[in-house]
């Protein structure tokens, strides 16, 4: 468990999906500090581990609009708030603070908080394990996103057709990596514009591609494809294996929530059975089978307020209408 000093908010949201970055956005809209953990190494949930290629069309006021952009326009709105986002963090133990509220531990830190909201959706989106011949042979196997910087003048091998995999395949040729992208289809999945750039660097020879191409086997260099009938050995110093995430609940679960299945029950304005703790979206057995983006929309909202008279007792629920603010309130110093 981590041993430095613990960091302190107002509210800790647990879950960075669409439900935790509203809930985010209407706490600092308060006026109170947010942390916001999630556990992977990017915020967006289910839309940029699943589908951030896909239009949605069922989000208020927006005609359609692609689940990337949804994510990018979510964070936008937290920029000028007193929001911190910390990505990589699975929530592990909650454990009562008397004089704060709550700790939420991870691997990393600890987070005490006046109140948590959890935002968690099916469980932390987890990559898919390795189940590859020879991958244990292979020194640097890994199955989430690089941070591109470090693989700059390294041999890079990247797996998979979902959209992570041609824009990882994209940043790390931008950081100056020699990169391979290989799938078992011909087709990628991706945005358009990642599509075409995916495309313009294939044809510049800054990105290799191996479309469609059956993986072998790994081995401690490198990987063995068999494409267009020929046995091939790509180099790689490091293999990237990304074949999309499994939802695991197993961290939450321990915890004294009655649970209702993968539920958790709650009352008015989010409760759960413990007090300064709330629940929206997935989570939340108030949405059942209701698992709409507009239904956690205004449960992250309601149960944020809420949350923030908790912390706050001089401040009303409701929060009023926006267009009387005057603008956003300012960060902390």
């Amino acid at each position: 468990m981590p041993t430095r000093a613990p960091l302190g908010a107002d509210i800790v949201v647990i879950g960075g999906g669409p439900a935790g970055l509203h809930a985010a956005f209407y706490a600092a809209w308060r006026g109170l500090s947010v942390r916001v953990l999630e556990a992977r190494s990017e915020p967006g949930g289910q839309l940029t581990a699943l589908y951030p290629d896909k239009t949605v069309y069922d989000v208020p006021g927006v005609p359609q609009v692609r689940a990337g952009e949804l994510v990018a326009a979510l964070l936008r709105q937290l920029s000028p708030l007193d929001v911190e986002l910390h990505t990589s963090e699975v929530a592990r133990t909650l454990k009562p603070d008397g004089a704060s509220g709550w700790v939420v531990e991870t691997s990393q830190a600890r987070y005490v908080a006046g109140a948590v909201i959890l935002a968690a959706g099916m469980g932390a989106l987890l990559p898919r394990e390795v189940r590859i011949p020879g991958a244990a042979a292979h020194p640097d196997v890994r199955t989430d996103l690089p941070e591109p910087g470090e693989f700059g003048g390294r041999t890079v091998l990247v797996v998979g057709g979902v959209p992570q995999a041609a824009r990882a395949a994209l940043e790390l040729a931008a950081a100056g990596a020699a990169v391979t992208l290989t799938h078992r289809r011909v087709g990628f999945r991706g945005d358009p514009q990642t599509l075409s750039s995916l495309e313009t660097e294939r044809r510049a020879g800054r990105v290799r591609v191996l479309a469609p191409a059956t993986l072998q086997r790994l081995t401690p260099t490198g990987a063995e494809l068999t494409a267009d009938e020929q046995l091939i050995h790509v180099p790689a110093d490091t293999v990237f294996v990304l074949n999309g995430y499994l939802p695991d609940l197993s961290p939450l679960l321990p915890w004294p929530l009655a649970w209702d299945g993968e539920y958790v029950p709650d009352g008015p304005g989010g409760r759960t059975a413990l007090p300064g703790v709330y629940v929206v979206g997935d989570l939340a057995r108030s949405g059942g089978d209701f698992k709409l983006l507009s239904v956690a929309f205004a449960q992250a909202a309601i149960a944020a307020n809420h949350a923030a008279r908790h912390v706050r007792p001089e401040l009303k629920v409701r929060p009023g209408h926006s267009s009387e603010r005057g603008g956003y309130p300012a960060k902390k110093a």
